[in-house]
């Protein structure tokens, strides 16, 4: 893996470079740490340049949107707005006497009662736990019904559903009927959710994106084309944590 530098018509671009043994074509991929090129093993690294000077209108589209999703990491202050189903409700602090940290939604805001005897450090982590928890609680309130719903429609049998905060899959789906959902979901609009349970129930019955897979979610989500459209161009409501 090497760094490059290429200067196009308005900007300078570092890149990363590698190789694969596997790869017979030039692959171009964006993600949230910038530009990769994997080149088959035998070429050399200035094909890559040739290779983003070709596509640099996508690449430099990409770039930029990926700079839109950036959004502030949570700090558990007082007025930061934390999303739920697309919604930023702003955080509200309380510091009580011997209370144990806890999340309530409340209002159009999200309420953190804090122990007012914590320094303000071990506050801010409590804070920042508790929204954790309240997250994934969240979660899998809202999931677990929809899953099971379509697995329903779809005539699978129930589903076993977990949550986790993970970066980059928003669900997967394990041959024993276990899936597993991200938490990060809830800061999306609904509709969006309502996909990726779809999305996800329907691998029940197919494990593979065959035709047979697509047409069952044809069959329970029509729409489901757009909504993965959207669901990869949107950007989570509130800070990210």
């Amino acid at each position: 893996m090497i760094e490059r530098r290429l200067r196009l018509p308005d900007r300078d671009l570092t890149y990363t470079v590698t190789h694969s043994r596997r790869r017979r074509t030039i692959g171009l991929k964006v993600t949230e740490d910038g530009l990769t090129v994997t080149l088959p093993h035998r070429l050399s690294a200035r094909h890559a340049d040739t290779a983003v000077r070709d596509k640099q209108a996508w690449v430099l589209d990409r770039l930029d949107r990926m700079d839109l999703r950036a959004r502030p990491a949570l700090q558990g202050v007082e007025g930061e707005k934390i999303g739920w189903l697309g919604t930023p409700l702003p955080l509200r602090v309380h510091r009580d006497d011997r209370v144990r940290t806890r999340v309530l939604r409340e209002n159009d805001a999200l309420h953190v009662h804090i122990d007012q005897a914590l320094p303000p450090d071990m506050a801010a982590s409590a804070l920042r736990s508790a929204l954790h928890r309240w997250r994934k609680t969240e979660a899998l309130t809202l999931m677990t019904p929809k899953l099971e719903a379509y697995a329903e429609q779809l005539g699978a049998r129930r589903p076993k559903v977990s949550v986790r905060e993970q970066k980059r899959r928003w669900g997967s789906c394990s041959e024993d009927g276990s899936i597993r959902m991200n938490a990060r979901l809830i800061g999306f609009d609904e509709s969006l959710i309502d996909y990726v349970c779809a999305h996800e129930a329907c691998h029940l019955k197919v494990m593979d994106h065959s035709k047979r897979f697509y047409a069952l979610l044809d069959q329970i989500m029509p729409d489901h084309r757009a909504r993965s459209r959207a669901l990869k161009e949107a950007v989570a409501a509130g800070v990210a944590f």
